[in-house]
């Protein structure tokens, strides 16, 4: 018993291991609140269902909750499935991945490390009698541009700075009217070794590391 215990605990070691990453962090049941302004709510993420390759993060907020699921390999961590709630301000959210490529984050990272991922999606988001349909392509552009200290209520922390663009290009059908649905979105982010996503700043909205459970 003791033996089979011993290589249990060998495999879930030898699982985090290939999972883990040294500025996002997976291991099970570690859990991180996050409070965003201007609006003060907060949320959680929660990993859960680590294996030697992949894992399962969910993200919950005050009026929903959805889950991502992970890939971990050689070339990084990386989400096949485009991360996308099932219901947002009453739209009922309904989106098929197309394609998918890239990782959300690198194997290594440091000063200048430049990466891509995106994704070809299509669906539809409904509400009573309302359908949107939509088909998009999605195209994440990160680059590390420095390291620096950064203060959040969770703590200080010394963190790379990466700075993001999301481009959105697309069409969206309204009662058989198509237009176009086309954005542009600028995100600056700091990760810190041992504890992952500490800031993001965007347009409109800032989110910190409140505090982060192990």
């Amino acid at each position: 018993m003791r033996t089979i215990a011993l290589l249990a605990a060998l495999f879930l070691g030898l699982a985090w291991a290939k999972c883990d990453h040294p500025f996002y962090p997976v291991q099970e049941g570690w859990v991180w609140t996050y409070r965003s302004s201007p609006s003060g709510e907060t949320h959680t993420i929660s990993t859960s269902g680590v294996t030697n390759t992949g894992f399962t993060q969910r993200y919950a907020f005050k009026s929903f909750s959805f889950e991502s699921q992970w890939r971990c390999d050689a070339k990084g961590l990386a989400q096949p499935e485009y991360v996308q709630p099932g219901s947002v301000q009453g739209l009922q959210m309904n989106f098929k991945t197309k394609k998918a490529s890239g990782v959300v984050i690198p194997p290594t990272l440091s000063l200048g490390t430049t990466w891509t991922y995106s994704y070809e999606v299509s669906g539809e988001a409904k509400r009573q009698t309302l359908t949107i349909r939509m088909n998009q392509s999605v195209s994440v552009t990160n680059k590390i541009v420095g390291q620096e200290s950064v203060s959040v209520p969770a703590g200080k922390f010394s963190a790379f700075k990466v700075e993001s663009t999301l481009t959105q290009q697309g069409t969206m059908s309204i009662g058989g009217r198509e237009q176009p649905l086309n954005l542009n979105v600028k995100t600056t982010s700091w990760y810190a070794q041992g504890v992952g996503l500490v800031k993001s700043v965007s347009e409109n909205n800032t989110t910190e590391l409140v505090s982060l459970k192990r």
